[in-house]
């Protein structure tokens, strides 16, 4: 195509993309109006809306099995594979357990708002996460989902260690381990509980890491190196490829979560993996709502949604080959 065919067709480009934004949020507009009445509906149904303590407990037991059987592989066989394969669970658990601390987050794993906050903080401090801060942040986010921490749009890795920094959260175990020294040194603003809750969070973590680093150099045995110094990189990944697909792409600039969300097509097993974080866009529909009902409110608003893929290897796939193109293309290319 010559230089003049491709000026002309892009104003052509960029009208068909907005014509076909404007219809899609026309249509989500006028889906929402007719869903309106089920969201009332379940949202005024106790038992749909039920939080069962009990539930999330067996969940916890799940978590505790997985991460002893690691911490056996890594600490009890000495076979060096079989310690590897030890961290890659553990950090399986670490990455599962983001997602759990983000029903605590919700106030929707427990009855009791003080048990979330305590289960919440001990799950996400794995993957050195402030629990408070996360769940201020989260809380902005379901009113804006452009603020959010995982939108590594493709054109903006350039090479394989930027595609490596994101994978590994480099910037965000940097960041986290900041502000445990900002905390500790007491540089961190305290103006209101929120806050103080913030800078207490960062001193546990502080001193669970300091604590762990002196356990093995007085003892000499790798135990915080197995259990959660090394697991934090296979967990750093998980989790990349857990909450990459959530808004990625959507219409993000959208207050409906029929096309600022995604939901994802996959199997019992990656569901349960994910604790449901497949069915993305109907958390964002009803925020509230048990995370064991996100299939139920598919089944509700799945027609209605823009963005569905048939499984996370149809959306990594596309995502990877488009990352890998960047990387490959000669520097300075347009």
């Amino acid at each position: 195509m010559s230089l003049a065919l491709a000026l002309d067709a892009a104003p052509d480009a960029a009208a068909d993309a907005a014509a076909r934004r404007a219809a899609m949020e026309a249509d989500a507009a006028a889906a929402e109006r007719r869903l309106a009445a089920e969201r009332a509906r379940l949202l005024a149904d106790p038992g749909f809306m039920q939080i069962r303590d009990r539930y999330f407990l067996w969940r916890m037991a799940e978590q505790g099995a997985i991460w002893g059987a690691g911490a056996w592989l890594a600490l009890g066989t000495g076979i060096l594979p079989l310690q590897i394969l030890g961290a890659v669970l553990i950090g399986a658990v670490y990455a599962r357990n983001l997602e759990f601390a983000h029903e605590c987050m919700h106030f929707i794993a427990f009855r009791s708002r003080r048990v979330n906050r305590v289960v919440g903080t001990a799950l996400a401090m794995t993957l050195l996460t402030n629990f408070e801060e996360w769940r201020v942040s989260h809380a902005r986010h379901h009113v804006d989902v452009r603020d959010e921490g995982f939108a590594y749009q493709p054109a903006a890795i350039r090479n394989w260690w930027l595609l490596w920094r994101n994978l590994l959260a480099l910037d965000h175990f940097r960041a986290a381990l900041g502000k445990c020294v900002a905390a500790v040194r007491g540089r961190m603003p305290v103006r209101s509980r929120s806050e103080r809750r913030v800078r207490d969070g960062f001193r546990l973590m502080a001193a669970c890491l300091a604590g762990g680093v002196v356990f093995d150099l007085l003892t000499g045995q790798p135990v915080f190196l197995w259990l959660w110094f090394l697991p934090l990189i296979p967990a750093a990944i998980f989790n990349f490829h857990i909450q990459l697909p959530e808004h990625f792409g959507c219409v993000m600039d959208n207050g409906s979560a029929l096309i600022n969300s995604r939901t994802i097509t996959t199997s019992r097993f990656l569901s349960w993996f994910v604790n449901g974080n497949n069915f993305h866009a109907s958390h964002h529909w009803l925020a509230n709502a048990p995370i064991r009902q996100l299939a139920r409110i598919d089944a509700v608003i799945h027609a209605d949604l823009a963005h569905t893929e048939s499984s996370y290897g149809a959306f990594f796939g596309r995502y990877y080959r488009e990352v890998f193109r960047n990387i490959r293309a000669p520097k300075g290319a347009a």
